[in-house]
């Protein structure tokens, strides 16, 4: 798996995605917001483990940080900066 970090209006939050796709363009579907870190994942112990850099964005993980965003994010922790999605807007009648 990949993953970049994205700063968003309550802090940081964790977007981990397929290998199939590249960190240049999860990162632009994420516009304007800033990203801050990318890197790849894998399991390690039982928790996730962030680690390695992006070519594409120019940018490297941080292995603790990214690593411990990830985990708060998958544990739904409160004190994560990680929030949920915005609803889906109504439907127009």
């Amino acid at each position: 798996m990949k993953y970049i970090i994205v700063r968003t209006p309550n802090g940081e939050a964790p977007v981990v995605f397929p290998r199939a796709f590249l960190h240049r363009y999860v990162a632009s579907l994420f516009a304007p917001m800033e990203v801050t870190a990318a890197g790849f994942v894998t399991m390690a112990e039982g928790r996730l483990r962030c680690y390695g850099k992006s070519a594409g964005l120019r940018l490297p993980s941080r292995p603790e940080l990214d690593s411990a965003l990830v985990n708060a994010g998958l544990d739904g922790a409160q004190t994560s900066p990680w929030t949920e999605p915005p609803a889906d807007p109504p439907a127009e009648p």
